[in-house]
């Protein structure tokens, strides 16, 4: 869910990253991580946000501008030197991209084949 907006009209996103309806596992040392890349061109300058997912798959990124973003999920685990996602993810190269517009959860789950794109 996102929430009501902070200073400069940047939003607090929430939202979950599931597989199949239920929390990616992770072992004690590992963790799911997401990353928020402004989808702009190869020239602009930009700013990614990043945060890590808690146990239930929840996250929450604050101070995000409104706008289009490419979502790169990775599970680092055991940290940080494996990614059990193989790159699929990776922030750059993602294809689940999201309007973040401070009116509609990120609910992602990458068990399902299309990712509502």
């Amino acid at each position: 869910m996102f929430t009501g907006c902070t200073k400069q009209g940047n939003v607090t996103v929430t939202g979950s990253v599931l597989r199949d309806g239920k929390p990616i596992a992770c072992s004690p040392t590992g963790n799911v991580q997401i990353t928020l890349m402004p989808d702009v061109g190869a020239n602009e300058q930009y700013t990614t946000r990043q945060a890590r997912c808690e146990n239930d798959g929840s996250f929450k990124i604050v101070e995000v501008p409104p706008g289009k973003y490419r979502i790169g999920i990775e599970q680092w685990d055991p940290t940080p030197q494996i990614d059990k996602l193989n790159g699929t993810f990776r922030p750059g190269d993602s294809k689940v991209v999201c309007d973040v517009d401070g009116k509609t959860p990120l609910a992602i789950d990458i068990g399902k084949p299309n990712l509502g794109l």
